[in-house]
């Protein structure tokens, strides 16, 4: 395979981002351990995706952090939902 240094630095940085999310979505949502089938994989794939958007669009750097501050917390979480987002121009 022949390319440059930046192109394969830039293959190896793609490839550890993807992994540095799933490496997220395993250890807070723990989802290998999960065996939902069919519909159910997709639709708690996408749940668990929207929390975490949301989690870091509320400002939480630590992902364990938020789910500890809403996980018994509706209100913390449906406010988290209703959040409008930030124009940035």
């Amino acid at each position: 395979m022949r390319t440059t240094p930046e192109t394969l630095l830039q293959l190896v940085r793609d490839r550890w981002s993807i992994e540095s999310w799933h490496w997220i979505r395993d250890t807070q949502l723990d989802e290998d351990a999960h065996r939902y089938r069919g519909n159910g994989a997709g639709a708690m794939a996408t749940l668990g995706t929207a929390a975490l958007k949301l989690l870091r669009l509320a400002g939480y750097q630590s992902i364990r952090a938020g789910m500890r501050a809403v996980t018994h917390d509706i209100t913390a979480l449906l406010a988290m939902a209703r959040r409008q987002p930030e124009l940035r121009l």
